[in-house]
């Protein structure tokens, strides 16, 4: 059966789920069961109110979770690798993902709590010490990824990727180092700032990550084209 092409990359992983990927899906499952707002249900509407309340937090981790879930998933269908290296660095991410929940969903509780003034979750001078926890948890998860992808474009031969795919898979190093700097910076913004101007400042940092993302990928098609490299359509990371 011919492998799929989707967004301009051959699938080689599109036969059969494998065991890492079942392995993989197992656990972020779990992490997002550490998400859950509440374990047990509501007996009063009191309790129902402070579970709603909690449900914006939930949901932002979740979704940037997914976004790693989708990200790891991607890679595995396109380049189907399975070898020692891509397991050993695939089980390193699995770790950092699990280490990454608590201080995600806290992060953003306490920005909830910040926002509206209920609770003091943490002492201003903690907020450097969160924001490096987050950091650093965020910048592994992207540089597993960056060792995943030069661990593949090491394989072009043996993958046979076409000029189209080594591009793609370029520009998804590129983004991955890009996702890095954005954790750093929002690190050194913490250090800098108090605490409502570091949780501003930094949700700032994250939100441009994708709009300088597409300039970069904008960037690097313009090389591509003035060396020559045609047909390497614009492409999401």
């Amino acid at each position: 059966m011919e492998a799929p092409v989707i967004d301009g990359f051959r699938h080689r992983g599109h036969h059969h789920v494998s065991r890492i990927e079942s392995f993989s899906d197992t656990v972020f499952a779990f992490s997002l069961t550490l998400l859950v707002v509440s374990l047990t249900v509501p007996r009063t509407f009191d309790e129902l109110l402070r579970t709603i309340a909690g449900f914006p937090a939930f949901a932002v981790s979740f979704a940037l979770l997914a976004q790693i879930w989708y990200y790891q998933h991607r890679f595995f269908r396109r380049y189907g690798l399975t070898d020692r290296t891509t397991i050993a660095l695939n089980i390193a991410l699995l770790f950092v993902v699990l280490f990454y929940t608590y201080p995600l969903k806290f992060l953003f509780a306490s920005l909830l709590s910040l926002m509206s003034n209920t609770t003091d979750v943490m002492r201003p001078e903690q907020t450097w010490e969160l924001f490096l926890v987050y950091g650093l948890g965020y910048a592994a998860m992207f540089f597993v990824f960056v060792l995943l992808y030069r661990h593949a474009l090491g394989q072009k031969e043996t993958l046979e990727l076409t000029p189209r795919e080594v591009f793609q898979t370029r520009f998804s190093i590129a983004f991955s180092v890009l996702q890095i700097g954005v954790a750093v910076l929002s690190v050194l913004i913490a250090l800098g700032f108090t605490q409502v101007h570091a949780y501003a400042l930094a949700g700032f940092c994250g939100g441009m990550i994708y709009p300088v993302g597409i300039t970069l990928g904008s960037i690097m098609i313009r090389r591509a084209y003035r060396d020559g490299g045609r047909g390497l359509e614009s492409t999401a990371p």
